[in-house]
């Protein structure tokens, strides 16, 4: 059995965990580390913060850095922002994700240097209040892994393809491309005010954990949320009316407490792949392909369901695109050389 050599180190370094990973040839995983600590205990550590980032990649990946000294180390995520160990430029849209920017952070520590890739950041529009500047930091290195290879070219014609990602999680990000060139991207904090909501709102005081995902209940949750922007005259709902017919449906006997998370994941869910797709998704868009959800299996599914129900194709990215991202920047930076061919 031959034997890959390691080429890189990639970290994805995030507000509540440090994933490290040990890459050969063409990004193939050689070994991980899933438990480090993330930004936010280490940020907030007793011990100086520079110590404390130093021990977690120590204990972390310093025995695969010791026994092959020189591997580059590169990380993306919250590592770079200025809650993080340094922090990392922004780059303006539009953005070539291949492209090596024009500056990047470097960090020495005692295992090597680390370099820390830079997030993405959209300029506000003058007078339109629609365009509020928006920010990036990690999910362009996903966003970059999950594109297929031949992204990266071009058509007969020279233009790129253009596409839309998806990337679920505590801040949701929704991003147009044409190849590989990031021109715009939109931020919604779905995730988090599904999490305020099963924790903190009158809601969440009846609800009860399910045993295992409701699915039904999440799609009686999408027929609400398409149905509240109906066509006229009927009025339409907002999310936040919505949301209060989760305490009313178990008061009357129509919902188990145990449905009201997969029900009230529907409604969120629904409320912001409806407002994307009639609002943000041109016929242009949806020409150039599926439009590509990034997240694990069990959340990209809901957001599969709910385009779907817009009437939408989609294709789930695989999960560790995290992983190829990394790989891709590494070569994109010069830090290692591109794979053979």
């Amino acid at each position: 059995m031959i034997e890959i050599p390691p080429r890189m180190v990639g970290l994805d370094w995030g507000t509540t965990s440090c994933r490290a990973y040990l890459l050969g040839e063409g990004g193939a995983v050689l070994d991980r580390r899933l438990d480090g600590r993330g930004v936010l205990a280490l940020s907030h550590s007793s011990e100086n913060r520079t110590a404390a980032f130093e021990q977690e990649i120590e204990g972390l990946c310093g025995d695969w850095l010791r026994r092959d000294p020189g591997l580059p180390l590169v990380a993306c995520g919250m590592v770079g922002s200025n809650q993080g160990w340094a922090e990392a430029d922004y780059r303006h849209l539009p953005v070539d994700l291949t492209e090596r920017p024009e500056s990047l952070t470097e960090v020495p520590t005692s295992l090597g240097s680390l370099f820390i890739i830079p997030g993405l950041f959209k300029d506000g529009k003058v007078g339109s209040p629609s365009e509020h500047p928006d920010v990036i930091r990690g999910e362009e290195t996903q966003l970059l892994g999950a594109l297929p290879s031949h992204a990266e070219g071009t058509d007969d014609d020279g233009a790129r393809s253009p596409a839309v990602v998806v990337l679920p999680g505590t801040h949701t990000k929704w991003l147009r491309l044409d190849g590989t060139l990031v021109s715009d991207f939109v931020t919604t904090m779905t995730g988090e005010l599904f999490g305020l909501v099963m924790q903190h709102s009158i809601v969440a005081r009846l609800a009860e954990e399910p045993s295992a995902p409701d699915m039904d209940a999440f799609d009686r949750g999408l027929d609400v949320a398409f149905s509240a922007a109906g066509p006229l005259p009927a009025p339409p709902t907002d999310i936040a009316t919505s949301l209060f017919s989760a305490r009313t449906l178990v008061m009357a006997g129509e919902l188990e407490p145990a449905a009201v998370k997969d029900y009230v994941s529907g409604l969120m869910i629904g409320a912001e792949v409806e407002r994307f797709a009639r609002c943000w998704i041109g016929e242009e868009d949806r020409a150039g392909g599926p439009i590509t959800v990034c997240a694990n299996a069990q959340l990209g599914k809901r957001y599969a369901r709910a385009l779907e129900r817009a009437g939408i194709a989609s294709a789930l990215a695989p999960e560790d695109a995290v992983v190829a991202g990394l790989w891709r920047t590494a070569v994109a930076l010069g830090l290692i050389e591109k794979e053979n061919s």
